[in-house]
């Protein structure tokens, strides 16, 4: 198993700082595919965002794989490469994890393994992993990012709340 970031997943994490957090929260091994390394470092570093260069310096620190694959015979099913790649990674054995609404549910109606970014966070917070004030920080930030949504912050914050009430 592994988990596979898509470009918009993997520039919320670098624009929030969470993306170091966040590696050291995996049990999994992580993974991008080299359309999301073009669409994050190269084309980044070319229209000159710094977060592209802060991606690029967080994948080698932590040594994250670019993994080269044929998007061809899949491309037509999403409206990126990026998106195509995590498709095909996550086929092949992994998760895929992406903040994009309309990826997310084709990736659901395909089958597959995927996870929302915020829903990663949540899960870490049921788990025991973060705290209440942790998680919810995290999401101050992701949201600050359009990395979530109100509704979706609201919808946690009460799926916390019910299992306080519950002593879960």
């Amino acid at each position: 198993m592994r988990w596979i970031l898509d470009a918009c997943t993997l520039i919320y994490l670098v624009k929030t700082d969470l993306i170091e957090h966040f590696i050291m929260l995996l049990k999994y091994p992580l993974v991008i595919d080299s359309s999301v390394f073009k669409e994050v470092v190269i084309d980044g570093k070319v229209n000159t965002h710094p977060d592209a260069f802060k991606a690029e310096n967080i994948l080698e620190k932590f040594k994250i794989p670019v993994i080269n694959i044929d998007i061809s015979k899949d491309v037509y099913l999403f409206r990126d490469a990026g998106e195509t790649s995590c498709y095909i990674l996550a086929k092949e054995e992994g998760i895929c994890m992406t903040s994009d609404e309309r990826a997310y549910k084709k990736f659901i109606t395909l089958g597959m393994n995927v996870i929302r970014l915020d829903t990663f966070y949540f899960q870490k917070c049921i788990d025991g992993v973060l705290n209440k004030k942790e998680f919810l920080e995290i999401l101050r930030r992701l949201e600050e990012n359009n990395a979530t949504k109100p509704k979706s912050i609201l919808f946690f914050i009460e799926q916390l709340q019910k299992r306080e009430i519950n002593n879960d």
